[in-house]
């Protein structure tokens, strides 16, 4: 079975034959386009090839960009809200080292494991903080901060006494002193 002919007439040229299949392509490579005509055996007149091909539509860059925006914007204002809280989380959960530092943000993560998922607690920034290293392997660490729970709001003040296991890089509540 022979496939059926197409003859094109573009820029005042008629070319072809072609089959339908070879056509489409020539609308969607964009060497024929919407105003090219096609006639065919057994048509009266030329009639136009967008009848025949596959239409595509274009593309809408403003609506990729408006999502691209939207999605970005949408991530910021999350990263923005949870990305301190989360990090500070990070911070308590991970801080091993026999440093300041590190017993600074590992009495924050006990401190609030003892007060209960019921609280919230703002802590007052590290510099405010009094950190005493002992070693070979202790700290002191006193902190203050605001903590809300269902009695209402009210200021606070901590004393945590830490032990440092060098080998699991990690603090512990120091047991209570004799």
């Amino acid at each position: 079975m022979q496939a059926e002919a197409f003859y094109l007439y573009h820029l005042g040229e008629q070319r072809g034959p072609y089959t339908v299949r070879q056509v489409n392509h020539l609308h969607k490579c964009e060497f024929i386009d919407d105003d090219t005509l096609y006639w065919r055996e057994g048509m009266e007149q030329w009639a136009p090839v967008t009848q025949i091909v596959l239409r595509r539509r274009k593309r809408r860059r403003l609506l990729g960009w408006t999502l691209t925006i939207a999605v970005l914007t949408g991530i910021a204002v999350l990263v923005s809200f949870f990305g301190p809280v989360t990090a500070d989380a990070w911070r308590e959960m991970t801080s091993g080292g026999f440093t300041e530092h590190d017993a600074y943000w590992r009495s924050r993560a006990m401190i609030r494991q003892s007060l209960g998922k019921s609280a919230t607690v703002t802590f007052d920034p590290v510099e405010q903080a009094k950190i005493l290293l002992q070693p070979p392997a202790g700290a002191s660490v006193v902190l203050k901060g605001t903590v809300r729970d269902s009695t209402g709001t009210r200021d606070a003040a901590w004393r945590v006494r830490l032990l440092h296991v060098a080998e699991q890089q990690q603090w512990y509540p120091a047991p209570p002193a004799r």
